[in-house]
């Protein structure tokens, strides 16, 4: 269910059950001042301030309806101008409701029947430990006058602090009603009386729902006389007396506000589903005072029927308010629904709360944080606009003081920052921008084509349009930048310049100066690094010209033999085909585009080696050592590459078909895109491994091992991943209908979004903790498989086969286990709530404590020989209320 609100509403939600029918209450809270005109406050500010007076003590709402309105108060007495009293009289009046409460200082009782004189007080908390009670007294556990306590070294019984000044407690052993006007706790009778009756009855025909005979003012927590008939209106008077420190009386009205709750549900009809737009009616039912504060917290809730327990059918949860005397209509809510819903320009629409709050209230109120923030953030422009100001202002002085007018000699004041746009302005500024932006393209188009028609019209030779674009395009091939060839030019000028008589002294201090030079060498080395992760990105490297063929295969056997680093060399576009180069040392070595098909490379060391666009058809790799080498876009078509090394490569987009991998590490190796067709990888080992967007059809994975790994929408369709062993990882929009999991170690694996599992092999595969929640399994075979942990809630397991498996407190929540064979499969406490077992096998299945409850069955299941002690089959599956009437 995805959640849509105003900032300055919050919303909370919860399901629950009665007559065994499904019902979601909600409740919209509405942070405020108590001043006027009323106003809202951010959320977030609503959730500090509640969170820092209620502590352990309780929450807002649980968001169940109640049966009628309520008020409470949170807060303590204060004697009026901080002049200490003994005592003194609380009260509270709001709409029809009036309370009034005598507090007093500390006292304690003298005998039995005189209370000693109490204590002087400035503020005293109105909480239920300073009303009448005790922990023998189930009505107020918390309070005071019954127990002996320890005062000053003597045991002595206190006398409650707070009292109904109808019924003040006159001795000892009297027992009053306590007196309060914060809320009351499920478990005191006041509000347990109310719960109803819970019986065998109950456990078999309506749990986990409440008791046919609940009252529903057991919801309500304040005080039954801080309760009224029916609901609150909206607009009522209240009056707060000596609650607060520095006003003896506070006085208001209740906002004239209505809060709104929408619901998108998804109903099944047949084999269809639609969408229906249903509002949750909603009432002010609870309100809290904070007057200390001078805060206030109204709670509107309501309720709506649904078709399941946890409201799975609703899709959307939407709130807002309008005003009391101009609602606005169901049509309104369900366009701005649309609109936040909308793909493209829902993040926008959702920056705008005017559409969901009363008129006037998606103003700024009181500044968020985010707008705290932004204040801060905004110091620096704001410290550089007063720089200028000071500097313009002292040129304009100085101009002035020549005799000449600042206004035409002088800068101009800058003018001041511009202030942030409004949120609701943005998605106009975004189109605004989008459409400069189009235009600017256009133009900068409309002038290049006037560029290159001015140069063809020139009829120059050498110079026209389609040399201009060659000149524009995107370099290829590795860097032309060297230290030694910048310096060698260098000293060529200088010799020039000492064979004529001249000393180049700008030349010669460059030769000098060691730290320039050294700049240099950084700068190739940079340059050097980028081209060797990116050369897969440029356009391909030409071929070497082919005169120069020969003399680059001289040249680089040479090299070898004489044991010298080849790096220097700029191999690229070479043509090695069928050269023998068992272990040669080629690291570091420019190979882009070069051809080595039916090359020997069997030991080669090619680490950091560029080979991007390289053809390394039928080429033999085995053992080589290609660590943070760069094959990106290469072909290894029919190459053999057992037990490479390609730790940190890149082989973005490279094309292996046929070729052989087994063994090979791919620790941090970077496929993304590359296609892996009919490939040998088994027994591969990677750690921190992420194969994405890659074609692996007709590969063979069989006893690969991965840590920590990510498959990326990769088509695993059939792929025989045998024996694979995974740690750690997550198959993301990877379809993997019929593919081969057989003997494989999937240990904390996940199957995420759209992976299609149906047909596939699980036999005897270790499956500790994966995440299979939702995917399509049916006619997938589990047999002698371990599941144990697992999550299969969702899932659709029609037709599969769990043969002896194991599933020990896995989870098949929700799950379509039609006609499936679980024959004496372990699933001991795995919980099946709200399954589907129609017609499913579990002759011999040890079901020990599983939970069943709800479960959809029919006459074919089979449970002969299963172990069904301990197993939960309350509250028991019946059709959805609210599907039957529709």
């Amino acid at each position: 269910m995805k959640v849509l609100k105003p900032s300055k509403l919050s919303v909370l939600n919860r399901c629950f059950e009665h007559q065994r029918r499904y019902y979601m209450g909600v409740s919209v809270l509405a942070f405020i001042p108590l001043d006027e005109p009323p106003r809202l406050l951010p959320e977030a500010a609503m959730w500090a301030f509640a969170g820092e007076r209620l502590g352990a003590e309780g929450a807002l709402d649980v968001g169940i309806p109640k049966a009628c309105g309520e008020y409470l108060i949170h807060g303590s007495a204060y004697a009026p101008g901080g002049v200490a009293v003994p005592e003194l009289p609380v009260g509270v009046r709001v709409g029809p409701l009036s309370k009034q409460l005598q507090v007093s200082g500390d006292r304690y009782w003298v005998g039995r029947t005189q209370p000693s004189a109490a204590q002087p007080f400035t503020e005293l908390p109105l909480a239920w430990d300073r009303a009448y009670g005790g922990p023998d007294f189930p009505r107020n556990p918390l309070g005071r006058g019954r127990a002996e306590v320890e005062l000053i070294g003597q045991p002595a019984v206190l006398l409650p602090n707070v009292e109904d000044p109808r019924a003040l407690i006159d001795a000892a052993d009297q027992d009053v009603e306590p007196a309060g006007l914060r809320a009351i706790d499920i478990s005191w009778p006041q509000r347990s009386a109310l719960a109803g009756t819970y019986d065998q009855r109950w456990l078999e025909e309506l749990f986990p729902g409440f008791a046919a005979d609940v009252d529903w003012g057991v919801h309500n927590i304040a005080p039954r006389d801080q309760q009224r008939e029916g609901w609150w209106r909206g607009g009522e008077d209240w009056e707060l007396i000596n609650l607060h420190p520095d006003k003896p009386r506070l006085v208001g009205s209740l906002p004239r506000w209505q809060a709104r709750s929408f619901i998108t549900r998804a109903i099944t009809e047949g084999e269809a589903t639609r969408e229906a737009f249903e509002e949750v009616p909603l009432s002010l039912q609870t309100l809290w005072f904070f007057p200390d504060a001078e805060r206030a917290v109204l709670i509107f809730q309501g309720s709506i029927e649904i078709a399941t327990d946890d409201a799975s059918d609703v899709l959307h949860l939407m709130i807002g308010a309008d005003a009391l005397a101009a609602p606005r209509p169901a049509a309104h809510y369900a366009e701005v629904l649309a609109a936040r819903l909308d793909r493209d320009e829902g993040v926008f629409a959702a920056l705008d709360d005017a559409p969901l709050v009363p008129p006037g209230q998606a103003e700024a109120s009181e500044p968020t944080l985010d707008e705290v923030m932004q204040s801060r953030e905004g110091l620096l422009e704001a410290n550089l606009h007063k720089w200028r100001v000071r500097e313009a202002e002292a040129a304009r002085a100085f101009v002035a003081a020549q005799g000449l007018d600042p206004d035409v000699h002088g800068p101009c004041m800058p003018d001041p920052p511009a202030p942030p746009p409004d949120p609701k302005d943005i998605p106009a500024l975004i189109e605004s921008a989008k459409a400069q932006a189009k235009a600017m393209e256009a133009e900068q188009l409309a002038r290049q084509a006037e560029v290159e028609a001015e140069l063809d019209a020139m009829k120059v030779d050498g110079l026209d349009a389609q040399g201009l674009r060659e000149e524009q395009a995107t370099p290829t091939g590795p860097p032309t930048f060297s230290a030694a060839t910048q310096r060698g030019a260098l000293e060529l000028i200088a010799m020039e310049s000492r064979s004529q008589g001249y000393i180049n002294d700008e030349i010669e201090e460059m030769l000098a100066d060691d730290e320039l030079y050294a700049s240099w060498k950084q700068g190739e080395q940079t340059l050097r690094g980028t081209y060797l992760l990116s050369a897969h990105t440029q356009p391909p490297a030409p071929a070497m010209a082919a005169e120069d063929l020969e003399d680059a295969r001289v040249c680089l056997r040479k090299y070898l033999e004489a044991g010298r680093s080849v790096s220097e060399l700029n191999l690229t576009g070479g043509d090695f085909s069928g050269m023998d180069l068992r272990g040669a040392d080629l690291s570091d070595t420019w190979f882009e585009s070069a051809n080595f098909s039916g090359a020997d490379l069997r030991g080669a060391k090619l680490d950091k080696a560029v080979l991007a666009h390289a053809n390394l058809r039928g080429a033999k790799l085995d053992g080589a050592s290609a660590r943070e080498a760069n094959l990106g876009k290469a072909r290894l078509d029919d190459a053999s590459a057992r037990a490479i090394d390609l730790e940190s490569a890149t082989l973005v987009g490279t094309h292996l078909e046929r070729t052989q991998l087994s063994g090979a590490k791919l620790t941090k190796a970077n496929l993304n895109a590359a296609k892996l067709i009919a490939v040998d990888a088994s027994e591969v080992q990677a750690e921190g491994f992420v194969l994405s967007d890659a074609e692996v059809r007709g590969t063979r994975l069989c006893g690969a091992r991965f840590e920590r790994v990510l498959f990326v929408g990769v088509d695993l369709r059939g792929v025989d991943l045998s024996g694979i062993h995974i740690h750690r990882g997550a198959f993301i929009n990877c379809p993997a209908s019929g593919a081969k999991f057989d003997d494989a170690t999937l240990d904390s694996v996940a199957f995420v979004e759209d992976c299609p599992l149906d047909g596939a092999s699980f036999v005897r595969a270790t499956m500790p903790r994966c995440n299979l929640r939702g995917q399509k399994l049916d006619g997938a075979d589990f047999s002698h498989a371990s599941l144990d942990a697992s999550d299969l809630s969702s899932t659709s397991l029609v037709g599969a086969k769990f043969y002896r498996a194991l599933a020990r407190e896995a989870r098949f929540v929700r799950a379509d286990l039609d006609g499936a064979s679980l024959l004496t499969a372990n699933l001991m406490q795995a919980v099946f709530t709200h399954a589907t077992i129609t017609g499913a096998d579990l002759r011999g299945a040890n079901l020990y404590a599983a939970d069943m409850a709800r479960v959809r069955s029919d006459e074919r299941v089979r449970l002969d020989d299963a172990l069904l002690t301990k197993v939960r089959i309350n509250p028991r599956y019946h059709e959805p209320a609210v599907e039957r009437d529709q």
